[in-house]
């Protein structure tokens, strides 16, 4: 009886330890298990140090200053936030990265006004490096913003068709502004940094709670009708010369001016959709249009 006694009471001994092993086990794997997880869940960001200085993320930017679609709009910022963000990590070290963009975007500008001064080069660069930084903060709001949005993108997808010929016709029209000067490459990188800029100021207001005040007066077609007015007037560039190359030039601003209008009829459609659904006065789209009928005055006339 006594060895059966101490027979059972080793074996529920046993038992009981096996249990205890047994929780303590599972525990320790569960709180492992937690740590693995919550350690798999951090990600730490590993800069490209190709970009480590200024010139190089200029070069990316730079690379490409015209999208003629949204795959090509989304695929080039997602390239080029990922340069800023890395060119970020390795010079503002300790900064706050809620101010990526603005850090980033203010060494660009601070760069390009250093250069505005300097050589040809110097100034064309100067006026590259405004364009890609406006066009950058718009392709930005975009995608952050707008890109699920249908109505944004059917305005932001027929914008950019009617900018790219923008940016030809502009171009076109500050050669011939400045026929046979070497101010030319300058005045038409200044065209496209224009255009670029004249976008994204206008594009950050286009939401329903979008600052709009001083936006009244003008109609829509109002500033459709003088902007084809302006076009037309570029057209009077043609008595001022008389060979041959000028005169192709002058033709090939003739068709850009057709090409213009037509894309511009198709974005204002578009435009027109989408202001109405969020709210957005009619004179703000106006107003965009008139700062780019202005620009073409000023090429006019010098």
């Amino acid at each position: 009886m006594i060895i059966e006694k101490i027979m059972r009471t080793n074996v529920l001994g046993t038992i009981v330890l096996l249990c205890m092993l047994a929780v303590f086990t599972s525990c320790g794997s569960k709180t492992t298990g937690n740590t693995n997880v919550k350690e798999s869940t951090v990600e730490q960001f590993e800069p490209d140090t190709r970009f480590a200085t200024i010139d190089t993320l200029v070069y990316v930017l730079t690379e490409t200053l015209s999208d003629s679609s949204l795959n090509e709009l989304e695929q080039h910022y997602e390239e080029q936030s990922l340069a800023i963000k890395s060119y970020w990590y390795l010079n503002h070290k300790g900064g706050d990265e809620s101010r990526i963009d603005e850090d980033v975007c203010n060494d660009l500008k601070a760069l390009a006004d250093s250069l505005s001064g300097g050589s040809t080069f110097d100034m064309m660069q100067s006026c590259q490096i405004a364009c890609a930084v406006a066009r950058y903060l718009t392709a930005k709001d975009y995608c952050c913003n707008f890109s699920k949005n249908p109505l944004y993108q059917a305005e932001m997808s027929d914008w950019l068709v009617l900018e790219e010929e923008l940016q030809e016709f502009y171009c076109t029209l500050a050669s011939l502004a400045n026929w046979g000067g070497s101010i030319v490459t300058i005045t038409t990188s200044s065209a496209m940094a224009e255009l670029a800029e004249a976008r994204q100021a206008n594009y950050a207001q286009l939401t329903k709670d979008g600052h709009h005040a001083g936006d009244e007066g003008m109609t829509t077609s109002e500033a459709r009708a003088n902007l084809i007015q302006e076009m037309e007037d570029a057209k009077s560039l043609e008595d001022d010369q008389t060979d041959k190359e000028y005169t192709e030039a002058v033709m090939k601003l003739c068709k850009s001016c057709d090409k213009v209008t037509m894309l511009l009829d198709k974005w204002l459609k578009s435009r027109n959709k989408l202001c109405e659904a969020e709210g957005i006065p009619e004179s703000h789209t106006a107003q965009f249009i008139a700062q780019l009928s202005q620009l073409i005055m000023e090429y006019i006339e010098g």
